[in-house]
């Protein structure tokens, strides 16, 4: 497949995925329902998602149309993850802001392929693509460390399956249908989104603090100190009996 082609087929189709994504984040901040007590079944929402197109992208291997379907599913199981994380921090995004971090994701992809050109990187590309994911990582990481906005950290989720869809493209595929299927499963990095959600929802519960971006802060080592003093008390009172 050409390469122009194939790689201005996966723009379209990464903006058309990370859009639905920032449309349902942005559209189900509207639904009537308790912020601080749904976070949870967003969450839920968007793994029950995954896991039924998994299983149809399983069972249907060949057929375009169950991979282009799938492929929008999870682009909706993205924007339910990114809602929970929202109520979970209080944070919010405008429309305009979400759609900039499309554009800002896209322009990360092009920025790999710009690179890509010259000959030397061009002869190890998925070499290359692997020290691409860590620098990003690092320059995310100090990025989220220097500031606080929650353009960041959903920039950080989008990233993760953007950098999958550039891995789709660097592999080998003789067609649209073969890259319509490596970009379907390249979705499926939504689950890390979901896990690192599931993580930080634990840390809240737990009382932990963790960074990442939007004005929250950085205490891994905090905990309920007055719990302990409390079973410590009853403990003590047990023994005295």
């Amino acid at each position: 497949m050409d390469k122009i082609r194939k790689i201005g087929f996966v723009s379209l189709m990464s903006l058309i995925f990370l859009i639905a994504a920032s449309l349902t984040a942005f559209g189900t901040g509207y639904l009537p329902c308790p912020k601080r007590e749904y976070y949870m079944a967003y969450l839920a929402g968007g793994v029950l998602i995954l896991i039924l197109s998994g299983l149809a992208v399983f069972i249907v291997r060949k057929n375009t149309a169950v991979n282009v379907i799938c492929f929008m599913a999870n682009s909706v199981a993205l924007g339910l993850c990114i809602r929970s994380w929202y109520i979970l921090r209080e944070l919010e995004n405008n429309l305009l802001t979400l759609f900039l971090v499309c554009i800002a994701c896209i322009a990360y992809l092009w920025i790999f392929f710009g690179l890509c050109l010259i000959p030397a990187i061009k002869r190890h590309i998925k070499l290359f693509f692997w020290v691409w994911l860590f620098l990003s990582f690092i320059g995310y990481t100090v990025a989220v460390a220097l500031t606080e906005t929650t353009f960041l950290s959903t920039f950080g989720f989008y990233m993760l399956v953007v950098s999958s869809f550039i891995y789709a493209i660097v592999s080998h595929s003789d067609d649209k249908k073969q890259l319509m299927r490596a970009l379907t499963l390249s979705t499926y990095t939504v689950v890390v989104v979901a896990i690192i959600v599931a993580v930080l929802i634990f840390a809240e519960d737990a009382d932990l603090d963790i960074d990442f971006g939007g004005g929250t802060t950085a205490d891994i080592l905090s905990v309920d100190t007055k719990k302990i003093k409390q079973l410590k008390e009853e403990n003590d009172k047990f023994l005295n009996e």
